[in-house]
């Protein structure tokens, strides 16, 4: 009984390293597979070797902390007393097992990255051959590094008869010991053992070792007796120098990123320098070392570990700041008033284009791109972008439309901007979870160059890269006469209304009403005096849940923090509604419609970019069992979220184009959706994803489905956007009444004529 008592205390305080193998092994393969960690598997063949290496050195931290609790988990539980001599605590066949599943949870981890990297079109031709030679030498590579910590600690362990040193730093050496005796290692220390029997575990002593000896208790070190003071287990002596060379050498990958992110040119080695599984498996293995070394000095209390972090960590908080912020700088000349949207709908051509760019991540991000800067190369003459008035980005789709503008600096057939936006940001975004995100958990302090920076800092400086911007001047509070309306939304997360910024002095006071509650607002008005850079602008508006976080603006001390514009809107159609109902109202009553500098009547075009294909609404579902109900109210909840949005945005575009009708405009609603392609490539045996990715990588086979599937409708779409600039073919009530109409694969178009004398609002 008593045995049995043992095997369970140890396999409980072995909790979190078998966790932590757990998670290597199929946790990770199925987050893989999601859309919240998309793209983190998506390695070249050298990055394998670098994977594989990480992942050894992760198992050989989790077994080692296994075996430290089987040498001194009974003594930390239950104090000291008639316990079995060290090296009789450990059997062969606990470690062997221990080895065995740590095996088994590597080469899972492996193969989940291979199958991805199949499915992912990263490697043509010999991947299995090839994908194993690189997870081979990783493998050897971190069998080295292993092995010369624990002959460089076994070199220089003091005292003289340490002749093991517990073997905890590589525990596989118990069984090698075992099987070939410990003269080996006798004869590696050059006669520094004494005559101790062989396989004794024996503590290091000295000042230092017997001060923590004696504050930490059974577990740590050696039972105090008269003439014999206490002295430290050499195991926890060696795991607190190998945790801060590893500290060290976290802290130096650290930094050499963020260096990489200030400097505005391109990646060092033309990608970040750093995988984000790679920052992905190095915060694992601190997580593992720190939550375990915890719950072996709590056990002893019988108290959660959890609970006692949780509160170490809310008093952390407590005595300095932590909080995200966004940079603002000062809007210099407050007298330079941007146009209000009456003032730019006169100034509009006869035929206006405005623009609804939805979200998703760098998915949207890359079709909006590729979409505007598409039409603005097929249709010559520069008359597209003549034409654009306006464009209402959110999420990715305000990343997209930063890449769109960066198209404008260049002639009219430069599309490299578009394949630019199809850059990962993930890597960064890594980074910054994991080291200053990291750093304002564990040390907040006074704000300071490391301090500001995050993952949301890191994705907009990863994007900035990725754009090449040759212009300095890029803050939207600035006049830029080659830039259309610009409105990108954010969403308050104080209040969940929405928050535009723009470079266009909208909304106007007479469109809030009475309240100054529950309407659009324009982070100008809402801090005045202040202006944001584009692509800070694109950032916040692109917050997505966990991946970016939600920051305030550095400067107003009691600034409200901002989020995703998705949460609010995320297809940007009712920020351009309002635009485009201020931009049209007058004055009085009695004026007519907007007329362009030759006379004739403005025509609106609406176009509506969605990177997501339309799903298919089951028309059937299967018998539920009880428990059922205790998630669905919260999946029927983000359910209608999403499905409401969409609802909402089709009978809001529905309503804004009768008003304009009704107002004396021709209107053309134009949705350009992203539809994969059934083609398969490479060589038939990868095909377009049905639901595209939602993080900010795209694998290789993402980006040509992106570029396929523009490539197939661009002629079409280019050809009925050049129609309505060109004012080609009459409208009649008929084909508005008829709906819409399937111009090519996921592009459909709805025209309407103006009804005839409508001119009062």
């Amino acid at each position: 009984m008593q045995s049995w008592r043992r095997r369970f205390l140890l396999l409980y305080m072995m909790r979190v390293p078998l966790t932590f193998l757990t998670v290597l092994g199929f946790g990770l393969p199925w987050a893989f597979q999601s859309a919240m960690f998309h793209g983190i598997a998506d390695l070249e063949l050298i990055q394998v070797g670098a994977a594989s290496y990480l992942a050894f050195l992760y198992v050989s931290a989790a077994i080692s902390c296994c075996f430290l609790m089987l040498l001194y988990g009974e003594e930390r539980a239950d104090g000291w007393g008639n316990l079995a001599a060290p090296q009789d605590r450990v059997t062969t066949l606990s470690v062997a097992l221990l080895y065995l599943y740590g095996g088994v949870c590597y080469v899972r981890f492996l193969l989940s990255i291979g199958q991805f990297m199949t499915t992912a079109g990263r490697v043509e031709g010999n991947l299995p051959g090839r994908f194993l030679l690189f997870s081979v030498i990783g493998l050897l590579v971190g069998f080295l590094a292993v092995m010369v910590c624990f002959l460089a600690a076994l070199r220089f362990a003091k005292p003289e008869d340490d002749d093991a040193l517990e073997v905890f730093a590589f525990p596989a050496f118990l069984i090698i010991r075992r099987l070939l005796g410990s003269a080996w290692i006798r004869a590696f220390k050059r006669g520094k053992c004494s005559e101790a029997a062989r396989g004794s575990y024996v503590a290091h002593n000295g000042p230092v070792s017997s001060f923590f000896a004696s504050l930490l208790g059974p577990g740590y070190g050696t039972a105090p007796a008269a003439g014999h003071p206490p002295s430290l287990h050499s195991g926890h002596r060696f795991a607190g120098m190998v945790m801060s060379l590893f500290l060290f050498a976290y802290w130096l990958s650290g930094l050499g990123t963020f260096r990489e992110l200030k400097d505005l040119q391109q990646w060092g080695s033309g990608g970040a320098p750093n995988t984000v599984l790679n920052y992905l498996l190095l915060l694992l293995i601190f997580w593992n070392c720190l939550l375990a070394g915890l719950t072996f000095f709590v056990d002893h209390f019988r108290f959660p570990a959890l609970a006692t972090l949780s509160i170490a960590l809310a008093l952390i908080a407590s005595v300095g700041n932590s909080d995200h912020v966004f940079s603002t700088v000062e809007r210099n000349n407050m007298s330079a008033n941007l146009l209000r949207p009456e003032e730019a709908f006169e100034r509009a051509p006869d035929a206006a284009i405005v623009v609804a760019a939805a979200g998703g991540g760098i998915q949207s991000a890359a079709w909006t791109s590729k979409v505007l800067c598409g039409l603005r190369a097929e249709i010559p003459g520069g008359a597209f972008q003549k034409s654009v008035l306006a464009i209402s980005g959110v999420s990715g789709g305000s990343v997209g439309t930063m890449f769109y503008l960066r198209c404008l600096e260049g002639p009219e057939n430069n599309v490299k901007p578009a394949k630019w936006a199809q850059d990962s940001s993930l890597a960064a975004v890594a980074w910054g979870l994991t080291h200053p995100d990291m750093r304002r958990i564990f040390f907040p302090g006074p704000a300071t160059r490391w301090s500001l920076a995050d993952r949301g800092w890191a994705l907009e400086r990863s994007l900035l890269k990725s754009a090449h911007f040759e212009r300095t001047e890029r803050r939207l509070g600035v006049l830029h006469p080659e830039w259309p309306v610009i409105l990108l939304n954010s969403t308050d997360a104080r209040t969940g209304d929405p928050i535009v910024f723009t470079n266009s002095d909208f909304p106007s006071t007479l469109s809030q009403g009475s309240s100054n509650n529950h309407y659009l607002r324009n982070f100008h008005h809402l801090y005045a005096g202040n202006d944001v850079f584009l692509e800070t602008a694109a950032r916040m508006s692109a917050a997505f849940p966990y991946v970016s976080p939600e920051a305030r603006p550095n400067g107003p001390a009691n600034g409200v923090h901002l989020g995703d514009g998705g949460y609010f809107d995320n297809s940007g159609v009712f920020t351009l509604s309002e635009w485009l109902k201020e931009a049209t109202r007058r004055q009085n009553v009695t004026a007519t419609p907007a007329v362009s500098p030759t006379g004739g009547k403005k025509r609106i075009l609406v176009l509506q970019l969605e990177a997501f294909p339309d799903s298919n609404t089951a028309d059937a579902e299967a018998p539920r069992k009880w428990y059922y109900q205790l998630t669905s109210p919260i999946q029927t909840m983000l359910t209608v979220r999403s499905e409401g949005q969409l609802v909402r945005d089709k009978t809001a575009g529905e309503d804004l184009q009768k008003l304009l009708n009704g107002s004396g405009y021709q209107t053309t609603w134009l949705l350009v959706r992203y539809t994969p392609s059934a083609v398969k490539f490479p060589a038939g045996s990868v095909s377009c994803a049905a639901n595209p990715p939602l993080s900010w990588h795209l694998t290789p086979i993402e980006k040509r489905c992106i570029d396929q599937d523009w490539k197939g409708i661009s002629k079409q779409t280019s050809q009925e956007i050049a129609d309505f600039l060109n004012n080609q073919g009459a409208i009649t009530d008929a084909e508005c009444d008829a709906g819409d109409r399937n111009v090519a694969p996921g592009v459909f178009e709805r025209r309407c004529p103006a009804m005839a004398g409508q001119a009062k609002r």
